[in-house]
């Protein structure tokens, strides 16, 4: 798992707690020790409606792997089991860093299974839950993660695959900080009916669920249906909560097939610039024709939307990546005393007045570094009232705090600023720690 420092940092708790994980109705007994084929099974890695994940070894290649066991009930006749194989054979084929990859499909004596590429990290439902509470994320983290897990979705539509399942849980971050959508293996190829309908463990999860996936249509259920469930998951991570909050799952089903549409981001979160909640809002149209019309044409926009994000200082305040929810009023803004940036290996000392410095290897960044190592844009320092906080805008190789990788953190004075192996002593005036 990813160890706890470097993840990004938590926003305001908001009124939701995630319900607790309901135990599948059978509790198959555990697998682990079990050996097949190429493969032994070291030990479980989670369980849910569709089977059981087991953490294994690939003999013959000396590598881990995971394993899904397939819960036999939703396979019960063998026109079923035919589908299912063809379909998660098809979506074997996916080559894309950012999809986990699918490296066999099978049956043996324990069952239906298909054997992944083992993650070593911590899916987005973890990362935004803490001590039983959801909270939101950093903006710039939230849109720069959703834009490559988009391409990857999109690359998906493109060889024929609809994810049909896309949720916080099924999108994993690595320890690298790499997004990988997972669980392609109960995708539906495009332009075919699964007959795999009336088993609603893989028709997807009711709060990401685009409408026309949680009606009595599952045949209309295509690539827009994925753009939806993109959209609720950016909902979630700006928001802190679900597009809709029910005491059961048939009320949340309800809320989803409903012209109702949820609640708007900055009614939740008013910070949030006008034109990312709109395209939030875009993807969760009722209708299909209304959203972006790929998913390319959301990663594009992601992309836009970025640009502007990190070019707009975010308020900040002291331990939090942005003012608690539901705050109004903005202070007045303040005349910048300069921040000192020291250089380690030399002494020599960098002034930043700006509220908002951006520290890479581009011309146009107020410290320049010229190496390989650096991003273009590898990091920025804003300040707002009394915070100064450092922001990594997605470099290749990460931003640290005294020796600690972070997404966003508050300075103090003395603190050791490393950026890509470029040591800093930051010297911040008294009036702003």
């Amino acid at each position: 798992m990813l160890p706890e420092s470097p993840g990004p940092p938590l926003g305001e708790t908001v009124d939701w707690r995630p319900p607790p994980a309901a135990e599948p109705i059978a509790r198959e007994p555990s697998l682990v020790g079990l050996e097949f084929e190429d493969f032994v099974l070291l030990e479980e890695l989670g369980r849910g409606g569709m089977g059981v994940v087991y953490k294994a070894r690939q003999k013959s290649l000396d590598r881990l792997v995971a394993v899904k066991f397939l819960r036999d009930e939703h396979f019960t006749k063998p026109a079923l089991r035919t589908r299912f194989l063809a379909e998660a054979r098809a979506a074997a084929g996916l080559s894309h860093p950012n999809i986990v990859s699918i490296y066999q499909v099978g049956q043996c004596s324990a069952g239906q299974y298909f054997v992944m590429e083992f993650i070593d990290g911590q899916d987005l439902d973890e990362l935004t839950v803490r001590d039983g509470r959801c909270r939101s994320m950093p903006l710039f983290w939230a849109v720069s993660v959703m834009i490559p897990v988009a391409q990857a979705v999109s690359f998906a539509h493109t060889r024929g695959i609809v994810h049909r399942d896309l949720k916080p849980a099924n999108i994993m971050i690595d320890v690298r900080k790499r997004p990988v959508v997972m669980d392609f293996g109960i995708a539906k190829v495009i332009g075919q009916s699964t007959g795999l309908t009336l088993h609603g463990a893989i028709l997807g999860t009711p709060a990401y669920m685009a409408p026309e996936q949680a009606g009595d249509e599952p045949d209309k259920v295509g690539p827009l249906s994925d753009v939806y469930s993109l959209g609720a998951i950016l909902y979630r991570l700006l928001t802190g909560r679900p597009t809709y909050v029910a005491q059961s799952t048939l009320g949340t089903l309800v809320q989803v097939i409903s012209p109702e549409l949820p609640p708007p981001v900055r009614g939740l979160r008013p910070e949030v610039p006008a034109g990312l909640e709109q395209l939030v809002m875009k993807c969760l149209s009722k209708s299909p024709a209304e959203r972006y019309p790929s998913a390319k044409a959301l990663a594009l926009a992601l992309t836009q939307e970025l640009t502007r994000v990190r070019n707009q200082p975010p308020a900040v305040t002291e331990g939090a990546s942005h003012p608690p929810l539901g705050a109004q009023k903005r202070s007045a803004p303040e005349a910048p005393t300069a921040i000192t940036l020291v250089v380690e290996k030399t002494g020599k000392q960098v002034r930043l007045t700006k509220p908002v410095s951006t520290i890479g290897r581009a011309a146009e960044c107020d410290v320049r570094l010229k190496a390989a190592d650096v991003s273009k844009q590898h990091c920025r320092l804003l300040r707002k009232g009394g915070a100064v906080v450092v922001e990594d805008l997605g470099s290749a190789n990460g931003t640290f705090v005294n020796g600690e990788a972070i997404q966003s953190a508050s300075l103090k004075d003395g603190d050791v600023l490393n950026v890509a192996g470029h040591a800093f002593r930051v010297r911040v005036p008294k009036s702003e720690t």
